[in-house]
């Protein structure tokens, strides 16, 4: 019937909504659980690389450090002693070599051509060298001329082969007429060059591309920081959210950039799986809640209607009666009730059984579904009886009315399983409130009125499809 198909979808969206909701509440609350868990742990992911880092930096900056501190003596010595010959060179910069573990060699460059180098073997051929002359390290020297102080250039590629850093440093010198030290202008002596081994440094400070689980790169060639090309590593590392720190060097600095090895997010607790596990839970709790929610509303509707009928039960039909009267006595207005009684219904069930029966029942009560408003209900009170309520009536007169349309729709043929059955019915109708103020005597009277009527003589004639024709 399509009043039970009506109902059934009602039911049906309550329980999908229902569900729904509940879905989208724990899947929302799972969301929230997992995102403010994953941004916990990419904070202490990204702290631990930045500890990490913190710590490569540290030693690599303490080891150059350390290595250009060796120098000082030297620079401060020529800067008194600018005739400084080869043996006191060679002496003062053995000692220096003993303590340097990453120096390769060290040179001086009077009015910036190489003069003196130590050790001399392997690298005779960078004795003469012209700075000015060398358009690859001409710009590292200018440099550290006009900075007056340290310059770390590099990666370089050595005359004498391979490749280094190069940290130089400008001589100055204040000697007077007497040989004295005094307070004329500093004057330009030359450089100061300290080969340093690429990698010497960074074995010592403890770093490589990969390191304690980081994938390292470093940038600033010729001190140049940010600006400066690759030195070592992935250029492409620093366009990954890395964690990035600056290397502080005399007039200039590197920049080293660490993400994990296998990227971020690889070490951390799989959030993915809290999420996927929280879409589970929620799609779960929906389809319960849906089909606690079914079930509910069906065993509601199992209370309050006829299980066969789907029409409002006696229990329904007298919570909504008493509504009608506290409503119409309020506003001082008038509703109908009426009484049906299926004529000849025990014949039926007796002659073609209660399947028949009951689908008679069925076509019954859709026809007086049909036959009435959307505001009026229509109650199966008990075996072939009905109550129908009727609403909003403002005279007995068309509360006839009503109940002659009612009729009218309801008796006549129904063809039931090849047979065709005639339907009668008996009614009654009572009027509020001149027939009574209560819902026991309004429904007395129109009990009363429909077994009078049914005493008159109307019957039901029962025949089948192949009687018929």
């Amino acid at each position: 019937m399509n009043l039970d198909l009506h109902k059934f979808k009602g039911k049906r969206s309550l329980a999908i909504v229902s569900g729904l909701l509940f879905f989208l509440v724990v899947a929302a609350t799972a969301e929230v659980i997992a995102y403010l868990l994953e941004a916990k742990n990419q904070e202490h992911e990204r702290s631990s690389v930045v500890k990490k880092v913190s710590t490569l930096r540290a030693r690599l900056e303490g080891e150059l450090n350390s290595t250009l501190h060796l120098t000082r003596g030297l620079i401060a010595y020529v800067a008194t002693h600018p005739d400084i010959q080869e043996p006191n060179f060679s002496q003062l910069v053995s000692e220096i070599l003993t303590q340097g573990r990453n120096i390769r060699n060290i040179g001086l460059a009077r009015n910036n051509i190489i003069t003196h180098i130590f050790p001399l073997a392997g690298n005779e051929s960078a004795l003469g060298l012209e700075y000015e002359k060398n358009s690859k390290q001409w710009p590292a020297v200018k440099q550290a001329m006009d900075a007056k102080g340290t310059v770390v250039a590099g990666p370089v590629n050595l005359v004498q082969g391979g490749q280094a850093f190069i940290a130089r440093t400008p001589i100055f010198t204040r000697k007077g007429i007497t040989g004295l030290l005094s307070e004329h202008k500093p004057s330009y002596w030359g450089m100061a060059s300290i080969v340093i081994d690429i990698p010497s440094l960074f074995q010592s400070a403890g770093i490589s591309e990969q390191t304690d689980g980081l994938a390292l790169a470093l940038r600033g060639k010729d001190s140049q920081g940010a600006q400066g090309e690759m030195i070592f590593g992935d250029e492409a590392l620093f366009q990954r959210s890395p964690v990035v720190q600056s290397i502080v060097l005399p007039n200039g600095n590197w920049q080293i950039a660490a993400i994990p090895i296998a990227g971020w997010g690889s070490g951390l607790t799989p959030v993915w799986l809290l999420r996927t596990s929280g879409w589970l839970l929620a799609l779960l709790i929906g389809a319960l809640i849906a089909a606690l929610v079914e079930t509910r509303a069906t065993n509601l509707e199992l209370a309050l209607h006829d299980p066969l009928t789907a029409l409002p039960n006696r229990r329904l039909l007298e919570d909504r009666m008493q509504q009608l009267l506290e409503h119409h006595k309020r506003n001082n207005t008038g509703f109908g009730v009426l009484s049906i009684d299926l004529d000849g219904f025990k014949a039926v069930n007796d002659q073609y059984g209660h399947r028949v029966g009951d689908k008679l029942l069925q076509i019954a009560a859709f026809r007086m579904q049909s036959s009435i408003r959307a505001t009026d209900t229509v109650c199966r009170s008990g075996g072939d009886e009905f109550i129908i309520l009727i609403d909003d009536v403002h005279t007995r007169s068309d509360l006839e009315k009503a109940q002659q349309q009612v009729i009218n729709k309801l008796i006549g043929n129904a063809l039931v399983e090849n047979r065709t059955i005639q339907l009668q019915a008996s009614s009654g109708i009572a009027y509020y409130p001149e027939d009574g103020e209560s819902l026991d005597s309004l429904l007395k009277t129109s009990d009363r009125k429909m077994y009078s009527n049914k005493r008159g003589g109307q019957v039901i004639d029962i025949e089948s499809a192949s009687q018929l024709n």
